[in-house]
């Protein structure tokens, strides 16, 4: 039978391959080694990513709250996000269970089988797995377009799709990944004047933290709330994936989880 093996988080900024490779000494660029030398210690055979799109892949005439992304492979980053470029394999089989599985437990979620993928998915990449031989399998949380899924309804997802994975036959060992920040405001009224990203929440970053640490999952997925999402920021939305990770890994203390100033955080989650 299929097992999860490890859980990651981490963030997507998009000028962070860039900044990364003309600054090697860069924070960041450490921690993401981190979680790279996890991922290949665990010897996963495919990476779920729990992550959204930025209006880049599906827009708002057809925008799912979740998604499956089932394909042989995609490809990335389709936003100009300046890096490389990258064909991504992807868990095809594992994707189409899962879909299928979630439909029966009573998630409709969306199946997408022609796709590309913007920075949100393929900064990973580029940091954990751009030689190409780890299959990703993506899921889709709408983190942007209001209303957002609740909490507790992201953190169930992930319960459902950890379920999912360990009923899979094949023996596989996965990892599960969240891919986003805690607080941040792109391009909005919430951010410093002359500066186009900012912080808008300093003490729900760290509240977000307490909490992992101290594995009090419930009480995040209360105090996650659309109006306490909303005041992190434009993007604070994307604590959703991180919380629906949570769902999938279960009841585990973080091995390290290390807290940045720019509204994000680095997390490995084994137990193995």
């Amino acid at each position: 039978m299929a097992r999860i093996v490890l859980g990651l988080g981490a963030p997507h900024s998009p000028n962070l391959p860039s900044v990364v490779a003309n600054n090697p000494g860069f924070v960041e660029a450490g921690l993401y080694a981190e979680l790279k030398n996890a991922l290949e210690a665990a010897r996963a055979d495919a990476l779920v990513i729990f992550s959204n799109d930025h209006f880049n892949t599906f827009f708002l005439n057809n925008f799912p709250m979740f998604a499956i992304g089932a394909a042989p492979a995609t490809a990335g980053p389709n936003d100009g996000t300046p890096m490389p470029r990258y064909e991504i394999p992807v868990a095809e089989e594992l994707a189409s269970h899962i879909y299928s599985t979630g439909v029966s437990s009573g998630f409709d979620l969306a199946l997408c089988q022609e796709f590309d993928v913007d920075h949100a998915f393929a900064v990973p990449v580029h940091f954990l797995c751009a030689h190409g031989k780890l299959p990703i399998l993506p899921v889709f949380v709408n983190c942007f377009a209001s209303p957002l899924p609740l909490a507790s309804r992201a953190h169930a997802l992930g319960r459902a799709i950890g379920s999912a994975i360990r009923a899979h036959e094949p023996d596989l060992r996965v990892a599960v990944m969240a891919s986003g920040s805690f607080s941040l405001e792109i391009g909005g009224p919430a951010i410093p004047p002359g500066e186009r990203s900012g912080v808008p929440d300093r003490a729900w970053v760290a509240r977000v933290v307490e909490l992992m640490r101290a594995r009090r999952v419930d009480d995040l997925v209360t105090e996650a709330t659309p109006s306490q999402m909303a005041r992190a920021g434009n993007a604070g939305g994307e604590l959703l994936n991180w919380i629906a990770m949570l769902g999938a890994i279960g009841d585990r203390a973080p091995a390290m989880l290390a807290a940045r100033p720019h509204g994000h955080a680095f997390g490995v989650w084994r137990w193995e």
